[in-house]
């Protein structure tokens, strides 16, 4: 048997940037050099579902963490995410290493580390003005994104511990060695 037996789980838009909202991604199709380190140290990967595709389709605006913070999509991000919590639990119950989860700094979603707050952004865009002055009001916080919050509470509950890596979306490209340094890391254990 060849098998490695480790695998992480992505966040979707790492395999498949065309999920994402128009005009945020920083590559083609996929995040290849994160991919491909992935594959030379042996580790397989297992795609996240995307909760936003999912619940608000591929035309969409932006978004912020406080526009998710109601119950909806609360309950839709558990319920996409309880399948996955019991494959990590077979998973590991088997021998096999779960390396991590890497999530998108910055998602409102997918943050680990940082996600994007504004709680004005909300209301009608009839009036450019008042539009902007909320753009200029979005923050950036230290703080997961509400899928990210739920998938950490699932694993909680299931008394699983995996540690959470992630891609920054605004750097993506200048941050991967920061990362690549990091899993090397958590490989290494």
């Amino acid at each position: 048997m060849k098998r490695s037996k480790r695998l992480i789980f992505l966040a979707h838009c790492i395999l498949n940037v065309n999920s994402k909202v128009q005009g945020i991604a920083e590559y083609k199709s996929a995040i290849k050099e994160l991919i491909c380190f992935l594959i030379d140290h042996d580790v397989a990967m297992i795609q996240l579902p995307c909760p936003e595709t999912e619940i608000l389709g591929l035309n969409r605006w932006g978004h912020v963490k406080d526009q998710f913070e109601y119950p909806f999509f609360q309950t839709q991000c558990r319920s996409l995410l309880e399948p996955i919590v019991g494959q990590v639990r077979m998973y590991h119950e088997c021998g096999y290493r779960i390396e991590g989860v890497i999530g998108i700094d910055g998602s409102p979603s997918c943050g680990v580390h940082k996600t994007c707050r504004c709680p004005s952004w909300h209301g009608d865009f009839s009036n450019t003005k008042k539009t902007w002055t909320k753009i200029k009001q979005m923050e950036w916080e230290n703080e997961p994104g509400i899928f990210i919050e739920n998938f950490r509470s699932l694993l909680d509950d299931a008394g699983i511990h995996i540690p959470f890596f992630a891609v920054d979306e605004i750097n993506g490209v200048e941050t991967l060695d920061s990362l690549f340094d990091q899993l090397s890391l958590s490989l290494k254990k």
